[in-house]
């Protein structure tokens, strides 16, 4: 009895050992493959000690990582292989020298621009980091949002402004323009955070400005140094996302 008793906890344990480790509760990590990026127009990769520029797609969204710089004037440093090219144009905050503002241009060609707040390239030529941008590939999943105040939907090519909740992170996409005050819209109550949010986001000329939504679902553009033309000339919600 002693022996068979021994058999059965053996044939339990080697059960266990096959079972996905997600049944007993626990989610094991994922590998996730990063791809990297071929640079063009004398780009560089790692400056100050970053890694090399490359993208991956984790569910829907694809992310960025690394850093490039270089001694030229070209702004367009790669062009994302196929796989990786969003339907419509994308506007992404990234961070640039000094700890300027900065944008990534992303057109469905998967041709990507850099663009400098302030006037000229020298902060984009110094540092552009690609660490922590992103955007949504398509609108497959996503819960397209209600505008209001006079907001519309997708300018300068751009695609209509949308959320969606993918492993419990509120992930935005789209642009709007031309609102007449500063509440853009309301969230939806299954996307509103349980605390007020700060998000930063792309205005018009790679200008700063950042969403605050309250959890009561509002979401209002806050530009930098309250110049609120560059909100109304281009908001871009792309790479925004929060933990609600």
């Amino acid at each position: 009895m002693r022996k068979l008793r021994h058999i059965a906890v053996c044939v339990l344990c080697a059960v266990g050992a096959l079972l996905p480790v997600q049944f007993f509760g626990v989610t094991a990590a994922q590998a996730v493959t990063f791809t990297n990026l071929t640079l063009l127009n004398g780009w560089t990769a790692g400056p100050f000690g970053t890694g090399n520029p490359s993208v991956a797609i984790i569910g829907g969204i694809v992310h960025f990582r690394g850093a490039i710089a270089t001694s030229g004037t070209n702004p367009e440093p790669f062009v994302l292989p196929a796989s990786f090219r969003p339907a419509t144009n994308v506007f992404v905050p990234v961070d640039m020298c000094n700890a300027t503002n900065g944008r990534l241009d992303i057109a469905p060609s998967g041709v990507v621009t850099v663009a400098q707040q302030d006037p000229g390239f020298a902060d984009a030529q110094c540092f552009t980091s690609l660490d922590g941008a992103s955007f949504a590939l398509s609108a497959t999943g996503f819960t397209g949002l209600t505008l209001q105040n006079g907001w519309t939907n997708a300018p300068f090519g751009t695609s209509n402004a949308a959320a969606r909740n993918i492993s419990g992170i509120i992930h935005f996409k789209g642009a709007v323009a031309s609102g007449t005050s500063a509440v853009l819209l309301t969230l939806p109550a299954s996307f509103r955070p349980a605390k007020d949010v700060y998000v930063p986001v792309d205005l018009c000329d790679a200008t700063n400005g950042r969403l605050h939504i309250t959890p009561s679902g509002v979401v209002d553009v806050e530009p930098e140094g309250g110049t609120f033309a560059n909100a109304q000339c281009f908001t871009s919600l792309d790479g925004a996302s929060f933990v609600p």
